[in-house]
């Protein structure tokens, strides 16, 4: 049986020493599992360089001042999955990738051997948020919550755990139109908080945010 491809990874960093320092501690530590195929200082310059990666590792505060949540959208946009490698000091940011849809969120403070786990659980598909950061996500005094009725949560928990609206229907014991609704009004209510859910994916990014259902476990 032939060993699984590496992971191609993309460092985006304004700092040489990062991109540098990381690149090497990922090849390093990971015995061919991880290659860096990249490094760059903004988003921009890297996607005109048109990168084969599978996951980008994306720092919040790039030399060049853009924002976070447009870099995030314009990398995921490229089809690329993201993980945010940041000090992640500064919550409001953090939230900005977010809602551009990031996959994960890793502090550049963590052991290089939890940022490899990170990085593979991004590269596999799974969101990847510590307890550390929802607890200042929770404490964030200027969050706007979107403000969901019992029923509502009841629907969003379902739905994002995995379960087909005729499921969620079975379970609540209500009527598919009723699920189709409820999910309809959810959309609503995260789109005036401008917290835009547009796809399964972004609700379950947004039912892990507000606490409605607990983070995905990273893979041992």
């Amino acid at each position: 049986m032939s060993d699984p491809a590496p992971i191609r990874a993309a460092i985006i960093d304004d700092h040489e020493a990062i991109r540098l320092g990381v690149g090497a501690a990922l090849q390093q530590h990971t015995a061919g599992q991880v290659k860096v195929v990249s490094s760059h200082e903004t988003v921009d310059e890297f996607l005109a360089d048109d990168v084969d990666a599978d996951v980008v590792m994306l720092d919040l505060s790039l030399g060049d001042d853009s924002d976070p949540k447009e870099n995030v959208e314009k990398l995921a946009e490229g089809g690329y999955r993201i993980l945010v490698y940041s000090i992640a000091d500064d919550i409001r940011l953090v939230r900005r990738a977010l809602a551009g849809g990031a996959d994960g969120v890793c502090r550049k403070a963590e052991p290089i051997a939890q940022t490899i786990e990170a990085l593979e659980a991004v590269a596999n598909g799974q969101m990847v948020l510590s307890q550390e950061i929802l607890a200042a996500i929770e404490s964030d005094t200027t969050y706007v919550a979107a403000s969901l009725g019992p029923r509502e949560r009841q629907v969003l928990s379902l739905y994002v755990a995995g379960l087909e609206i005729p499921e969620v229907a079975q379970q609540l014991y209500i009527t598919e139109n009723s699920v189709k609704e409820y999910l309809k009004r959810i959309r609503v209510k995260y789109t005036q908080v401008d917290r835009p859910a547009n796809n399964k994916l972004d609700l379950l990014r947004r039912a892990i945010e507000d606490g409605i259902i607990p983070p995905v476990q990273r893979r041992n």
